[in-house]
């Protein structure tokens, strides 16, 4: 049975008829230009928006979920990210561990060194880069353990060893019998690492496969408007843009 299956998702002009399966163990990327829907799809998940449609969690309708066990079974790390208090970094962590009814200091802890922030864990989060914050966040979604990551653009503050690192970590999570959905906008980086694509455009899903099925030339000339050259031919996926 899949994780997450959606039907007929509708979001008023922001998505339209999204037809959707999410497998456990899978890493699924959606990605498509600004304003395709992105954000949307995954706040839909995670239960900050209202939409018609039905997503199910494992056949259970999400409508009809408690709030406390859907928050154990799905986290959502969005693209911004603050904290409205002066709290240290793991105080922010130990957020992840509110729907389980502890401060599990193993998970915090290891979420931490996952993370590469172990060394701030007394530092005011509000002092830190942007960077250095998101990485804090993440650590907050990875110590509440849950089945299914929603990821909204999570490497936009990154520099390129924590790109790679926190796409690293992504994959671990999913490859536990867990899943994760993740927002980029880094063809190269989609193509690499996710098992399958959503390709979204004005709202609505142009194509959804394989990195080889969905990143063709074709696809990419009428979604983002630009013609790419596309190469799967070696150890990593190459899409360059041509003009």
């Amino acid at each position: 049975m899949a994780l997450i299956n959606i039907e007929q998702l509708q979001l008023d002009r922001r998505l339209a008829g999204i037809n959707l399966e999410l497998q456990p163990g899978e890493l699924l990327g959606v990605i498509g230009p600004n304003g395709a829907g992105k954000s949307s799809l995954l706040e839909c998940i995670a239960g900050l928006q209202p939409y018609t449609g039905r997503i199910e969690l494992e056949g259970e309708d999400l409508n009809r979920l408690h709030g406390l066990k859907r928050a154990r079974r799905i986290a959502l790390l969005p693209q911004r990210c603050q904290s409205a208090w002066a709290l240290k970094v793991a105080d922010v962590i130990a957020l992840g561990r509110l729907p389980w009814g502890d401060e599990d200091a193993g998970l915090i802890e290891l979420a931490a060194e996952h993370t590469g922030v172990s060394e701030w864990l007394d530092s005011r989060v509000d002092h830190l880069s942007g960077g250095e914050q998101a990485r804090v966040w993440l650590a907050r979604v990875l110590a509440g353990q849950p089945d299914i990551i929603l990821a909204d653009e999570p490497l936009a503050s990154l520099d390129l060893h924590y790109q790679q690192r926190v796409l690293e970590l992504l994959r671990k999570h999913a490859q536990a019998q867990r899943s994760v959905i993740l927002s980029l906008h880094d063809l190269n980086l989609a193509a690499h690492w996710c098992d399958r694509l959503v390709l979204l455009d004005a709202g609505r899903i142009y194509a959804i496969g394989t990195p080889q099925q969905v990143l063709t030339p074709q696809a990419i000339r009428q979604v983002y408007e630009v013609e790419a050259e596309v190469d799967f031919s070696g150890e990593q996926p190459l899409i360059r843009v041509l003009r």
